[in-house]
């Protein structure tokens, strides 16, 4: 398949039937809202009424992508009338078509999505995203350091730099298909990154002094965790989506990072108070942050030894933190879903079976299939253990057939 850019590239040499150029075809498509975007896709299967609009928008406001949604409701009407007038739909008998001018803009929605999701996720643009946000946030970090004194500062900036030449280490890897031995070598800088560490907080240990621009150096510091926690979960999605155990290590050692970056502003914050309360003893926060930091670098690179160590047939599964966020979020999904369907009456566990699979299974918005996103349930039987799950938190209530809900109120208000 294409990639992102060999897409994008031949779509903009390949001149539009309808519209003047690419560049209108462009210009109308932003014109409308994400959302509404969304409600062309659909239209490439089928002419839909206003009433099935709101309906597709309500299943779209179940899952993830609610952010927005109640707006365009409110102003649905207005969308509608205005891609009418500018010819992108047409309504005949009460249900909207696509014009010529409207089935191209959502043919070439089909054609970008999955190329582009499929150019982000892959392993060649996770490395080289990492290798440029680890090479910024190391010289960030390290300048700081060195300016301000602060151990903490300067051990996460040592760490960052070694994950720089481990990022390169990773595309290297995956240009010349050696992506175990990849794995190797970042297992020894990490092992390196340890030793840089350790002589930094000795220097603290022996010159102990209040940390100079503190104020800068917590919201480096602040940010630059922040920045780290965003880039592991995309490494993470990259690496269980390829199934790529390089990339995966990646996504350990920046999560690392943001634990890292919290104890850094810890220690200078401490230091800030030990000028004010006369606590001497207190400017060896400092080197406490990065004698822990030290010690969860040494951590992480023994559990990744580990996992590069095990039988083929066991997989890498070297972090349980993203599965879990997103377990949580399905749970969420599926609550919001059940106070719904439960607020004025209870239902058995056949009926509730049969809606989950037409709101989850069988009416799935294209967009969310074209993007590979969403709570996608291969059939109904999924429901079953969140029903079980749900009974014994306490959330719902199951007598001999059928299935009540607690707080209901409070869950839809969420």
């Amino acid at each position: 398949m294409e990639n992102f850019k060999t897409a994008l590239l031949h779509h903009r040499k390949e001149k539009p039937v309808y519209w003047k150029d690419s560049r209108e075809l462009h210009r109308v498509m932003q014109g409308f809202p994400s959302i509404f975007r969304a409600i062309l896709l659909e239209l490439l299967d089928r002419p839909m009424s206003r009433h099935e609009i709101r309906d597709f928008l309500n299943r779209m406001a179940r899952g993830r992508h609610a952010r927005g949604i109640g707006a365009i409701q409110l102003d649905l009407e207005k969308h509608l009338l205005k891609a009418v007038d500018w010819k992108v739909l047409e309504d005949i008998n009460g249900r909207y078509h696509l014009t010529p001018g409207g089935r191209e803009i959502a043919e070439h929605m089909q054609k970008i999505i999955p190329a582009f999701i499929k150019w982000i996720l892959s392993p060649e643009t996770s490395s080289f995203l990492s290798l440029m946000v680890h090479m910024v946030l190391s010289i960030l970090k390290l300048s700081v350091g060195f300016l301000s004194r602060s151990a903490g500062l300067t051990a996460d900036g040592i760490d960052n730099a070694v994950d720089t030449l481990s990022s390169f280490l990773i595309w290297l890897g995956i240009k010349f298909d050696k992506e175990k031995l990849a794995s190797v070598f970042i297992l020894i800088t990490m092992f390196l990154s340890v030793g840089g560490v350790a002589l930094t907080t000795l220097d603290k240990v022996i010159h102990p002094g209040p940390i100079q621009e503190g104020l800068i150096a917590f919201l480096v510091s602040g940010l630059c965790g922040f920045i780290m926690l965003g880039l592991s979960a995309y490494q993470y999605l990259v690496g269980k989506t390829r199934g790529n155990f390089a990339i995966m290590c990646q996504a350990v050692d920046s999560r690392n990072h943001f634990w890292t970056s919290l104890l850094v502003c810890g220690g200078i914050l401490l230091s800030f108070f030990a000028q004010i309360w006369n606590a001497p003893w207190l400017f060896y926060a400092d080197a406490v942050a990065s004698t822990l930091i030290g010690l969860m670098i040494l951590r992480s690179a023994v559990e990744l030894v580990r996992e590069l160590f095990k039988k083929d047939g066991e997989g890498a599964e070297i972090s349980h933190f993203m599965s879990r966020n997103e377990e949580r979020t399905r749970e969420k999904i599926l609550l919001k879903w059940l106070a719904g369907q439960l607020q004025s009456s209870s239902l058995t566990g056949e009926e509730l079976g049969k809606r989950f699979t037409v709101d989850f299974c069988e009416q799935t918005p294209k967009v969310l299939l074209l993007s590979g996103m969403g709570y996608r349930p291969e059939s109904g039987a999924d429901l079953q253990g969140y029903l079980d799950l749900f009974v014994k938190q306490k959330k719902l209530i199951r007598d001999d057939v059928s299935y009540w809900f607690v707080h209901s109120s409070r869950i839809l208000a969420g």
